[in-house]
């Protein structure tokens, strides 16, 4: 599965949220070609947003719809879109993936994005050049065992020019697990050619499932390579690529969770070829 998170606002909490790459063209700014209207969330095959594990009731800006313009006056123009809820992304991706991710239904609808029972109605008033529909909810609704998400996509562009990537986006809401937080990295990196270099950096460990987090791997966060740990049931720790990371070799010494001291220790390798091969221990602060 492939995730990535960050922060967005949302009315009463902060969420942690996955997204990524680089926009079809400039955010909101007039570019040459035709006004494009977008899913940024779509960047991604799943984007989460996940909440502290404490009940409370939270209004979420779920999805974000752009346009981004050709013109000043495109601008100007009042545009009005229409969002659909997409099972079948979500069915898709279950069955790529082997998940059993539900449909999220126990929320309440914002007044400002009207839903007629097929679609969400998204205006884009003179000078907007970003909307959000919005959903309000209770985070006790949430079941880590079961796991829930939404499937959207855009069913008329309102005149503008879809986005060929970022026409559609499914989003996970759930709740941070125990391993979630800021830790530090103290270590080495091995390279075949260029010897080794310290590693000494904050890393931000964000949830991905119920025993699973990703973070930067290495000190390679800057150039996109990431990874997945999975803690198991008896404190071993499985680590999968994600971001940049082509593959992962974790033969090399024992992968474990430590509770006791809330740390990871981790022995592994990337590139086959000429493995690159990194030694950390990554504690909570």
């Amino acid at each position: 599965m492939r995730y990535l998170n960050k922060l967005i606002p949302v009315l009463g909490l902060v969420a942690l949220v996955a997204s990524c790459q680089k926009d079809d063209v400039n955010k909101g700014t007039p570019n040459n070609e035709s006004t494009i209207l977008k899913l940024p969330q779509g960047d991604q095959e799943l984007f989460g947003i996940f909440f502290d594990p404490v009940p409370a009731d939270v209004n979420v800006n779920v999805l974000e719809v752009r346009r981004d313009v050709k013109s000043e006056a495109d601008l100007n123009k009042t545009a009005v879109v229409k969002i659909q809820q997409d099972e079948q992304l979500l069915a898709d991706y279950n069955d790529a993936n082997g998940t059993d991710l539900e449909t999220f239904t126990a929320y309440t609808l914002d007044p400002s994005t009207p839903f007629d029972g097929t679609n969400w109605t998204v205006t884009f008033n003179p000078g907007e050049f970003v909307k959000y529909i919005k959903i309000s909810f209770n985070t006790s609704l949430l079941d880590f065992t079961t796991g829930h998400a939404i499937g959207f996509k855009v069913s008329d562009a309102g005149g503008m020019t879809l986005s060929s990537t970022k026409s559609q986006a499914l989003i996970q809401l759930g709740v941070k697990n125990q391993y979630d937080g800021l830790y530090h990295s103290n270590g080495v990196f091995h390279h075949p050619v260029n010897g080794d270099r310290v590693i000494d950096e904050d890393k931000y460990l964000a949830t991905v499932g119920p025993s699973s987090v990703k973070c930067n791997l290495g000190d390679l966060g800057g150039n996109g390579y990431q990874m997945i740990l999975t803690v198991n049931a008896d404190n071993t720790v499985t680590i999968d690529p994600a971001g940049a990371t082509p593959n992962i070799d974790q033969h090399w010494g024992p992968n474990y969770y430590d509770p006791a001291t809330k740390s990871f220790h981790l022995f592994y390798s990337y590139n086959t070829a000429a493995p690159r091969k990194v030694e950390e221990t990554i504690t909570m602060k």
